[in-house]
């Protein structure tokens, strides 16, 4: 993906609105030194991933509650919004919200005022999510799930996140998708770091579905405790085909 471009359009057949389109802008300022500079950019997995959903949108997204971990510049999740979904919640780090914020409005306007007085938002949502944050973790929970709901998302997606982490963020990561997974954070304590085990596994929806895409880039060495410990967390990935051979996407379910 050329870095050098303000903004990234996709575009597909499958996707709702007049334009069939997605577009989002790119953060091409100097990266200060509170800013995660991986998130300032579309990556090349999240193009092949939003390809593969928009293919399955009625399986994957139609009606369904979402929410996005790492979602940078936001194209995959509101790929996911012009899918049809319910809801969309994109969350990242507090000092990517911005950008994420831009990028929604960028594609459904700010939120419109009726006569009422009442406020018309986006089907999208932004949320600031550090992996392992178990305040955070809570406040997503709470606000995500009603009575009439065992989960608080039907769909987890989880793009291109793994970059150069150190083993303690690769673990906060597997275990900040189990505990948003199964509500386990809400219902029955604190499932985080290196007690989420597969002795300390909470029971969640096995209708909750997560897809994790992981380009591979000659590190999988250095990310194999993320793999250790979400193979602890879900049990084993159904792995699934995309046209770009050095994607590994893969599917958690809870057991």
């Amino acid at each position: 993906m050329d870095r050098t471009l303000p903004c990234v359009t996709f575009a597909h057949p499958a996707l709702l609105g007049d334009n069939k389109q997605v577009v989002v802008r790119q953060n091409l300022a100097a990266q200060s030194a509170t800013e995660e500079g991986t998130a300032r950019w579309v990556w090349p997995g999240a193009l092949a991933t939003a390809n593969w959903l928009c293919e399955r949108g009625v399986e994957w997204i139609l009606g369904k509650h979402v929410v996005e971990l790492g979602a940078g510049t936001g194209l995959l999740g509101l790929v996911a919004s012009r899918l049809g979904a319910k809801s969309v919640t994109l969350t990242d780090l507090p000092s990517e919200l911005p950008l994420l914020q831009l990028n929604v409005e960028k594609n459904y306007g700010p939120p419109k005022k009726q006569n009422d007085g009442t406020t018309v938002a986006s089907p999208c949502s932004v949320k600031p999510l550090r992996w392992g944050d178990v305040s955070a973790i809570e406040t997503l929970l709470v606000e995500n799930t009603n009575s009439n709901e065992q989960n608080a998302f039907d769909v987890m997606l989880c793009c291109d996140l793994l970059y150069h982490n150190d083993d303690d963020a690769q673990r906060a990561l597997a275990a900040t998708m189990r505990a948003l997974v199964t509500g386990c954070e809400r219902k029955q304590g604190v499932c985080l770091g290196d007690t989420a085990t597969t002795q300390t596994r909470c029971p969640g929806s096995k209708q909750t579905r997560v897809l994790f895409a992981y380009q591979f880039r000659e590190n999988v060495l250095g990310d194999c405790v993320f793999f250790e410990t979400i193979t602890e967390l879900f049990g084993d990935a159904i792995r699934h085909e995309t046209s770009d051979e050095d994607l590994w996407l893969m599917e958690y379910r809870v057991e």
